[in-house]
Parts: C-alpha cells; structure tokens; sequence
C-alpha cells in the first residue's frame, strides 16, 4: 500500500467508485483536490462537494479545498473549507497571478493562523492557457514570509528543475540545514517525462535527500487505480533499480512524508 498526495476530481464521482480504484491500485490514503471553481459560487461548491466525499471516507480521503485567490472573500473561503468543512489542506494554481502578489497575502495569512499545507502547481501549465510564465518555483520565495506554512511545489516544476531544488535549497538554508524543520516539500508528481525522470528523481535525491520528497500520481479519483498503479510500479523500478535507493527512503516517499506533510510545523 502506498499514498498518493496528487488527485484530481471532477465533481461527479462517487466516494464508492473512487474506494474501489483507490483498493483496485494498493492506495491507502490520497490526497483528493476539489474541482476548479471559476467563480465564487463555483469555488464555494467545489468546496462543499469534496467534503461530502472526505466524510464517507477521511481516514482514506485527504481533501483539500481549490483556492483561487483572485475571487472576492478567498481567505474567508479556506477557512470555511477548513473550520467548517473539515478540509486539510489547499491546493492553489497561478492562473494569471503571481505567487509572491501581495493581494494573495491574506490567503496566505489564513493558511498559517490554520496551520494547514498547501500544494502549488509549479512548472509548464497545461490547462490555464499561456500561464506557465507565472509558475516559476523561484517565484515561491515569497513563503519565506509565511514560516509556519508547509508548501510543495507539484512536478518537481518541470522543466526548472534544477530551479525547483535550489529554492528548495534556500528554504534549507534558513533553518540552518535542519531538513525536518523546512517548511518546503517536492510533490514529485510528472512533471517530466519518462526520459528525464530518472535524472530528475536523481538530482532530487542527491541533493536534498528522501525527507522532503512526496509522491503523486495526478490521476483523476477514478483511475487512480489503473493510471497511478502503473506509475507507482514504474517509479518503484527507477528509484529501486536505476538509482538504487533503499526500502527505508521509498517508503518514506511514497507513504510516510504525506503524512508528515499534513502536521503544523513545530
């Protein structure tokens, strides 16, 4: 069994069709995004909607609430998702904003006094039209300001990779290397095709070790069990195989930092 920290929703699965999948691909716990939500109303529903799935299932199903910070009352949002619906987290796209813009700070804000995690796109956007120029990792800097929020950036930022680890590098730096007490993780979720995944689970490893490091699938709720299994048994090969980790650090990636991740910083 394995947990998955990237999951999509559509809005119209059912919490028992999403338990088969999830039992169908040996997933113990997902991390399940609500929908997009284009317009308060719609954030507001995507909400509610990914709720009422967690709670047929909340030891098994993560939820975390869409926040699109552009839309009037977006803090008040997350805290409704979070006080109210018993969500655990917040996943957030640049869809035309940057990540460091001071009007985003009051999301910010609220995601600390919460104490809950958020999951950043980060890297080459597919689905917002031309705004991969706003998902820079480098741009993710500006959490250094929001100390006691645990953030990941999904894909590894493909193809900044290489950027991805050194912001990685700075949020190390500033607690003095003390890799437990970073408030940064890599969602290691593709990102980057296959001929580049080896190298880039490479570098990952090598220069910021297995702690850090969660795994995701970005499947859709319901074929996480035939997509994200055959992606969970191909990255076992590369990490196992090619680059000769141990037992110990995959299961670390592939399980337990997930968890670690949904615990407020100290």
């Amino acid at each position: 069994m394995h947990n998955d920290c990237h999951v999509h929703s559509e809005g119209d699965e059912k919490a028992s069709d999403i338990l088969r999948s999830m039992d169908e691909g040996g997933v113990e716990r997902m991390v399940l995004f609500a929908p997009y939500g284009d317009t308060p109303e719609r954030m507001r529903e995507a909400t509610d909607y990914v709720a009422r799935i967690r709670s047929e299932a909340p030891d098994r199903i993560l939820g975390f609430c869409w926040i699109e910070p552009r839309h009037e009352g977006a803090a008040e949002e997350l805290e409704r998702a979070i006080v109210d619906k018993k969500l655990v987290g917040c996943k957030m796209i640049p869809n035309h904003w940057y990540p460091y813009e001071e009007f985003i700070f009051p999301v910010y804000e609220k995601a600390q006094e919460l104490r809950i995690p958020i999951i950043f796109h980060s890297g080459i956007l597919w689905g917002f039209g031309d705004s991969s120029r706003f998902c820079r990792p480098c741009f993710y800097e500006v959490m250094l300001h929001f100390p006691k929020v645990k953030f990941a950036l999904a894909h590894i930022s493909w193809p900044w990779t290489d950027e991805c680890l050194a912001t990685a590098g700075h949020f190390r730096a500033v607690v003095g290397g003390d890799v437990s007490r970073m408030q940064m993780y890599i969602d290691l979720t593709p990102g980057a095709p296959g001929f580049y995944r080896e190298e880039a689970l490479d570098r990952a490893l090598k220069y910021l070790g297995p702690d850090r490091l969660i795994w995701g699938s970005d499947s859709r709720a319901t074929t996480v069990g035939e997509y994200g299994r055959e992606l969970y048994e191909r990255e076992r090969v590369i990490l196992k195989e090619m680059l000769g980790r141990s037992e110990e650090d995959m299961r670390k990636i592939f399980s337990d930092n997930l968890m670690d991740f949904l615990e407020p910083l100290d």
